[in-house]
């Protein structure tokens, strides 16, 4: 694997940063200026001119380093400040935790949270179900328990978000099963063709969630940057 922390990842190389938060999620495809001090630096990221405080408890930040014709090296829990360097103002993005090798990344899963129909292969009738997440690729949902089926099975799942007065008819093949705390089932399942109408749903919900959520990280306290010795 070769590379364990950020301050050997290469110059020029490219993190894919993912803030997690209750509000929405981030993310960012950024360049390695130099390393130093076990960390990576890169240009501040700023929103409407202001650099984005990440240095918070209530988010989560992970790290994804693609390499060409090797698996991605991927950081969780990193923390990442805003620092003057020589007189500029970067980025600084550590973590405690060595860099573990990782598929690649999938479709952006967008969380729904919505009640949906689904009618599913080799289940009589129609259940009413919650809507997890959708995503460019497949969908996933949650049913009581006892409407299991087999993996494999064609499902037809149908929602509607009523604020964009928008209806979904998805059609795709049962693809795993997992039992949640609850006794419930969640449902995730890949679609047979793909869906222009959800590309353009959940690109419109992330770009809501992402000025939401930029705004509230915005830096409101200049002290809180660090000189490096």
């Amino acid at each position: 694997m070769g590379i364990i922390t950020l301050g050997e990842v290469q110059q020029n190389g490219t993190l894919h940063m993912e803030v997690l938060a209750k509000s929405g999620r981030l993310e960012y495809d950024l360049t390695v200026l130099f390393t130093a001090q076990g960390a990576a630096f890169v240009s501040p990221i700023t929103y409407h001119g202001q650099i984005i405080n990440f240095n918070r408890t209530d988010v989560m930040i992970n790290i994804l380093y693609t390499r060409d014709n090797e698996k991605p090296i991927q950081w969780c829990g990193c923390l990442v400040k805003t620092v003057l360097y020589k007189g500029k103002k970067y980025h600084m993005i550590s973590c405690s935790k060595i860099g573990l090798e990782v598929n690649r990344r999938g479709s952006y899963r967008l969380y729904v949270g919505i009640s949906g129909i689904a009618t599913v292969d080799g289940f009589e009738g129609k259940m009413q179900v919650g809507v997890k997440d959708i995503s460019a690729t497949g969908f996933s949902f949650v049913a009581p328990k006892e409407n299991l089926t087999k993996e494999g099975a064609d499902v037809r799942l149908t929602f509607e978000a009523v604020k964009e007065d928008l209806r979904f008819d998805l059609s795709g093949r049962l693809v795993r099963k997992v039992e949640m705390n609850n006794g419930q089932i969640q449902y995730g399942c890949r679609m047979y063709v793909a869906n222009k109408a959800v590309d353009n749903y959940i690109a419109k919900r992330q770009r809501e969630q992402a000025a939401h959520l930029q705004n509230k990280l915005i830096e409101k306290n200049i002290d809180t940057i660090k000189k490096l010795s």
